[in-house]
């Protein structure tokens, strides 16, 4: 039993030590995360092109709080772009971009995550 949750521990530290995250898990995760519509970068354009989408800001860099582990670098982020997105009174985004830093912290360093996206107004 006490061998088991070792085994429990260990994985589940060394799970929370991954600093990123490939393009398709963040594709999936970041907009289940926000509260806004989400638009892959083709469906926004093509909504912009039929009149369907206003764009509101381009291009807005957003630096993400400093999260726990690389799951709460996503939830920072997503509250960051839901809020700029109300701020920008629209009702969607895209990203444009996205990226890990390394951040020294003292003798350490974490991952933050740093979003471009535009905010949109849609039907």
């Amino acid at each position: 039993m006490r061998f088991t949750l070792l085994i429990i521990a260990l994985v589940v530290l060394l799970s929370s030590c991954v600093t990123s995250m490939t393009p398709s898990q963040f594709r999936e995760s970041f907009p289940q995360a926000t509260a806004s519509r989400f638009y892959e970068r083709p469906a926004a354009t093509a909504a912009m092109t039929a009149g369907e989408c206003r764009l509101l800001v381009g291009n807005r860099k957003y630096v993400a709080p400093i999260g726990f582990t690389v799951q709460g670098d996503v939830a920072n982020g997503a509250i960051g772009v839901d809020e700029w997105v109300a701020a920008d009174k629209g009702n969607a985004y895209s990203i444009t971009n996205y990226e890990w830093i390394s951040v020294s912290i003292g003798s350490d360093y974490a991952t933050q995550l740093v979003l471009y996206f535009d905010t949109l107004s849609c039907d």
